[in-house]
């Protein structure tokens, strides 16, 4: 074999073994984080299981690609780089999949996690009225220590506000 072919079969083995690790990983990852949680006290609309499954599909199908066609090494590592990157995004998103909610300890929803100790404030709320009616009204930008600021995105107008009251509450800002 020649030294090209044997390079990618590597890098396609390796991201293959890389994939199912990330995917293995959401059990031990979800027991975690829902032993920080605390008790439920508003369930979020959730996305649906089709999305995640599409996602991990096309993190397996792209490293397939370079053993079918011939791209130059560095277009070959970017596809295995970007599988892996997807799936691990994918992969934090999953863990809290069927979960979405306002918790005792922590907000989740669509993916995004935030301890309610880690929120600094809520830039948008801060504004005046009449700034604050320029930004998505389903959508809820919080100030954190660790993240800068995370967006929680909300089904609609009236679950943002429910659960932005309840944060407000339980987080004491």
């Amino acid at each position: 074999m020649n030294l090209k072919i044997e390079f990618k079969i590597l890098l396609v083995i390796f991201t293959y073994l890389v994939l199912i690790l990330d995917a293995l990983s959401v059990l031990p990852r979800s027991k975690k984080l829902f032993a920080q949680t605390g008790n439920l006290k508003m369930k979020l609309k959730n996305r649906s299981k089709t999305f995640f499954i599409g996602n991990y599909l096309w993190a397996f199908f792209l490293p397939a690609i370079i053993l079918i066609r011939d791209f130059k090494p560095l277009y070959e590592l970017m596809f295995c780089l970007v599988s892996i990157m997807g799936c691990e995004m994918n992969t934090r998103d999953f863990v809290s999949k069927g979960q979405y909610g306002i918790f005792e300890n922590c907000a989740i929803a669509n993916g995004v996690i935030i301890f309610y100790d880690d929120i600094v404030t809520f830039p948008i709320l801060n504004l005046p009225e009449d700034e604050q009616e320029k930004y998505d009204h389903a959508n809820l930008v919080v100030a954190t220590k660790s993240k800068g600021n995370e967006n929680l995105v909300f089904a609609n107008q009236e679950e943002c506000a429910t659960a932005t009251a309840l944060i407000r509450e339980l987080s004491g800002k």
